[in-house]
């Protein structure tokens, strides 16, 4: 028997099967390299049809991967395949083209944004496709500058081409990839099933610097890092997103589908919008999603946004483990309004509800605020926050916390819709059964607002507070009509006036139990003397 011959100490069958395993273009290994289709992959020439006619081969085969290496491939839109699995390799980048031709308006079995069946405008794009996959090391460039910087003239947004774009697609993973300088979306989901993204890189930032006004460099492109549309059954994780728009935005535009069995995990996240959002479009049902371990920092709109204001019923949401570092809006933004827009041809708008919120372990600093703000014959239901430790920025005179403050119930709904709250803390209006348990509230700049400010609220808890004020703040938490209150173990951490004051006809059966108030001149100021029947306090002996 011969001895098998040896290279550098391995038998020369194992080389030959490791050549053959990088061998792309072997017809039995499952792998399909573009460069045997005629790419060129030197950043000028347009590969589309060599990488489409590799993902073609590929599925025809039964299924494989399709793998960019070594090169720029310029491409339009491609169209990706069941069982297959698109790899750009480390060091590789797929660009999206400067030719408006090159991404064709495509017709689609599914409405769209707009209502109509078709898709438009994108660089990679699946329909009804199963076990489909992006990975890699590598890069996936939109090209977003030239878009609108280059001779289309900042075109609107029907002609900006996303990078990804899926739709009624089952078993999907997004995984390692670099996403960057994409011209619109950067990745949208709709009507998908068990879907992975793990792992990514978004990197799609246009007028970066937070300080300055958000387009005072450059036209905005509505570059949100990850869309999910009526998709279910989702994890995204490990994720680093840096947009210029919603950083992850989950959202319905069917008002019979549903956005539902989502997780949103250990994810790091920068935007010049808002960072985890539910919505704006609310037509369908929101529900089930849980967003834990996330850093959100940089941020021009809210931290956490739930909305609903198309008709969406949305329950049943878990925020847990938050930090949030300079955000421009509110830390949370929780609002139940009455824009009722259609996205589907004679749709009808579903009844609203906003319930089952429960958000704790949030720390933040430098944050303009937070509310919890319904309609008056619609208000949100059943939201507890606790263990939330906030330095807002605080700043304002105690006369802001009088202002009026509109309804605005047909407005975009972002954290700064009421303009200036009324309380540098918490604002909650039209709610029922809140619950602020373990909640620490401080101010980077003086405030002489209210720490909390509750307008027609019922079955309301506020369970160990602890909260700054200053000499000339009138109140520490402000109740107005208002019922079925409890209001204990509270503390103002500095010098106030009163600690509670209680205003309005409605309000009525507030309890206040075992507060340490050494701080407050008052225990509690009352708008009509009549009112004190209202009160019941017990106090720690």
């Amino acid at each position: 028997m011969k001895r098998p011959f040896f290279w550098r100490g391995v038998p020369v069958l194992v080389w030959s099967l490791v050549v053959s395993s990088v061998c792309f273009s072997h017809p039995n290994t499952g792998v399909f390299d573009p460069y045997t289709f005629g790419a060129k992959g030197d950043g000028h020439t347009n590969d589309t049809k060599a990488i489409q006619a590799a993902i073609d081969n590929c599925h025809r085969a039964g299924g494989g991967k399709v793998i960019l290496h070594s090169g720029c491939f310029v491409s339009g839109t491609l169209y990706l395949k069941s069982r297959v699995a698109l790899m750009v390799e480390a060091g590789a980048v797929l660009r999206a083209s400067d030719n408006l031709d090159d991404f064709p308006i495509t017709p689609s079995k599914y409405p769209s944004y707009r209502g109509t069946l078709e898709t438009n405008k994108m660089l990679i794009y699946a329909e009804d496709a199963n076990d489909i996959s992006i990975g890699g090391r590598g890069t996936i460039d939109g090209n977003g500058d030239y878009w609108v910087k280059g001779p289309y003239g900042s075109p609107s947004f029907s002609k900006r081409p996303r990078i990804i774009h899926f739709r009624g697609c089952q078993n999907v993973r997004v995984s390692d990839v670099t996403l960057y300088n994409s011209a619109s979306w950067v990745q949208s989901y709709q009507l998908c099933r068990n879907v992975v993204i793990d792992g990514i890189t978004v990197d799609s930032r246009e007028n970066k610097d937070i300080e300055k006004e958000r387009y005072a460099d450059v036209p905005g492109r509505n570059t949100d890092g990850l869309d999910l549309v009526d998709c279910q059954g989702v994890r995204i994780s490990n994720c680093y997103i840096n947009c210029g728009d919603d950083a992850i935005c989950l959202k319905s535009l069917s008002p019979d589908a549903a956005c539902r069995d989502i997780a949103i995990t250990n994810c790091v996240i920068s935007s010049n919008s808002s960072g985890v959002k539910i919505g704006t479009e609310t037509s369908g049902r929101v529900e089930d999603i849980t967003v834990q371990n996330c850093v959100i920092y940089d941020t021009r709109g809210d931290a956490i946004s739930i909305i609903s204001v198309d008709g969406a019923r949305v329950e049943r949401i878990n925020i847990s483990n938050i930090t949030a570092r300079n955000i421009k809006g509110c830390a949370i933004f929780v609002r139940l309004g009455g824009r009722n827009r259609t996205y589907r041809e004679n749709a009808r708008i579903n009844t609203p509800h906003l319930k089952d919120v429960l958000i704790e372990n949030f720390q933040g600093t430098r944050i303009a605020g937070a509310i919890i703000a319904g309609l008056a014959n619609s208000p949100v239901e059943n939201v507890v926050l606790r263990n939330i430790n906030v330095a807002f920025e605080g700043g304002e005179k105690a006369e802001l916390s009088w202002r009026d403050i509109p309804e605005h119930v047909q407005r975009y709904p972002n954290g700064k819709i009421f303009g200036t709250l009324p309380a540098y803390g918490f604002y909650i209006r039209h709610a029922r059964h809140v619950t602020l348990d373990n909640v620490h509230f401080r101010f980077i700049n003086d405030d002489e607002r209210p720490a909390v400010l509750c307008d027609d609220v019922a079955y309301l808890d506020i369970r160990s507070l602890k909260a700054g004020a200053t000499l000339q703040t009138a109140e520490l938490i402000r109740l107005v009509n208002t019922r079925d209150a409890l209001i204990a173990e509270c503390r103002p951490t500095a010098p106030v006036a009163a600690f509670l004051s209680v205003y309005g006809e409605q309000s009525a059966d507030i309890v206040l139990l075992n507060n340490l108030l050494r701080q407050a001149r008052r225990s509690v100021i009352f708008e009509k003397p009549s009112m004190q029947s209202i009160l019941t306090e017990v106090a720690f002996k």
